[in-house]
């Protein structure tokens, strides 16, 4: 599973040099090293994507001279995002295009944004200048437009299939060092900006992290950070006649913090909703990026309204390897009420296969937008880590397809669930805290 952090919170790293090059043979041999291994471990490559080859050997026959760090790990993005697979990850922060983001080296901008479709406003100002304030649109940065600057990222972040939610929801997260890396590295910021209709324009400094981070401090909240406690990974409420279960992260780590086990976790949930006897099951995946794989095959008995035989999806490993999985019985505590699954373009992987599994066996009715894994089936579970020749960048490549079944609820290829009620936020829902998935599932509810 592919995390993507906010820079301003990463405390890893030490120096980098991001005057280094490498020549046109080194970048060569490095790209067509990738291309390699990823036809070698990644098993789905070909059936989601037949012109990888085609795509990518143009991409290595476009260098002709020397580059520069940052150039060619743009080059190394774009080929492992041509593979149509979100696992896969890119560098880490120890790497010669990262480093210097942590060690100080890099100035960058000192901004974290909203984006909504091809626009861009500000949220957090971490700048030496407060002339940004929270809600402004932003128009232009150093002449390009905003349109062009998401679009020139988009094909550098690794998507299953042709998934933009997923895509956008990861730029809005690491907007201000995705723009350093992929789009330029200035010393300041000339923006053009709106605010309640009225164009203004701002220029303001690029930033270490060093700096940024301290203005951030500065400026934020004094409130009390709450402990954190197993809500990071569920949580569960029954009120009047409505359940709300929002499932949030599986991943190993959280799991086995808590001490979690799918299988008796479900049963303690199903068993307070059977007791209460409520109608309606909210079941809340927004942001669930997935992590252990059985706290989403686990959950089939508990929502599954009719009995079958039929396999729910099918295993194959980078070697060859086939393994399929037959649907359970229907559990005695399963919920015989009306689901609602909320999702959004980072429910992904495990959290996507819930949001799968609820349509098909659980009848639901989904709320928001597409969800960030291919519905057909996807690359995940372990990773090949293979090392650049040239770089030392590291590269993960996800080795195990999982295959679902061909389905009567959404015929589609290389897109994610799509909603039965799609849901659109504005800068203005997303200043006054609006929940607006949650207010289209209560109002079809009543």
């Amino acid at each position: 599973m592919q995390k993507i952090v906010p820079i301003f919170i990463l405390t890893l790293l030490t120096s980098a040099s991001v005057a280094q090059t490498y020549t046109d043979s080194q970048v060569k041999e490095d790209l067509q090293f990738l291309i390699s291994k990823t036809e070698e471990f990644e098993p789905a490559l070909y059936l989601y994507n037949p012109d990888f080859k085609e795509k990518a050997d143009a991409i290595v026959s476009s260098v002709v001279n020397d580059m520069s760090v940052l150039a060619y790990f743009s080059l190394v993005s774009k080929i492992a995002s041509l593979a149509n697979e979100g696992h896969f990850n890119l560098g880490d922060w120890n790497d010669v295009a990262h480093k210097g983001f942590v060690d100080n080296t890099y100035k960058y901008m000192p901004l974290s944004v909203k984006i909504i479709g091809d626009s861009i406003f500000v949220w957090i100002n971490s700048a030496n200048s407060e002339e940004l304030q929270r809600g402004d649109e932003i128009l232009s940065i150093n002449g390009r437009p905003s349109a062009d600057i998401i679009a020139s990222i988009l094909p550098c972040i690794p998507s299953d299939g042709h998934i933009e939610t997923y895509q956008l929801k990861n730029l809005t997260i690491g907007f201000p060092w995705m723009y350093y890396l992929y789009v330029e590295q200035p010393e300041s910021f000339a923006f053009e900006y709106e605010r309640q209709g009225q164009r203004s324009t701002a220029t303001i400094e690029a930033l270490t992290r060093e700096g940024w981070m301290a203005n951030y401090q500065q400026r934020k909240s004094a409130a009390p950070e709450e402990e954190p406690d197993v809500k990071q990974v569920y949580e569960f409420e029954i009120k009047d006649d409505v359940a709300v279960l929002t499932l949030k992260d599986f991943t190993r780590s959280l799991v086995e913090k808590y001490d979690l086990e799918a299988g008796k976790l479900y049963e303690e949930i199903f068993e307070q909703l059977k007791t209460s006897q409520v109608s309606s099951l909210i079941v809340d995946l927004r942001d669930n990026t997935g992590g252990r794989n059985e706290f989403a095959d686990d959950l089939i008995p508990f929502i599954m309204k009719e009995a079958g035989k039929e396999l729910f999806k099918t295993t194959e490993s980078w070697k060859g390897k086939k393994k399929d999985y037959s649907l359970p019985k229907i559990d005695k505590l399963a919920f015989k009420g009306n689901i609602y699954a909320l999702v959004n373009g980072r429910t992904y992987s495990a959290g996507a296969e819930i949001a799968r599994y609820l349509k098909e066996y659980g009848n639901a009715t989904v709320i928001g937008e597409e969800t960030g894994t291919r519905y057909e089936g996807f690359a995940a579970g372990s990773t090949q880590s293979i090392v650049l020749p040239n770089s030392g960048i590291r590269i993960g490549i996800p080795r195990y397809h999982l295959a679902f079944p061909p389905s009567s609820s959404q015929k589609t290829s290389n897109r994610g669930l799509l909603p039965d009620h799609e849901v659109s936020y504005t800068i203005e829902d997303l200043m006054n805290e609006k929940d607006l998935e949650m207010e289209v599932a209560l109002g079809l509810i009543k």
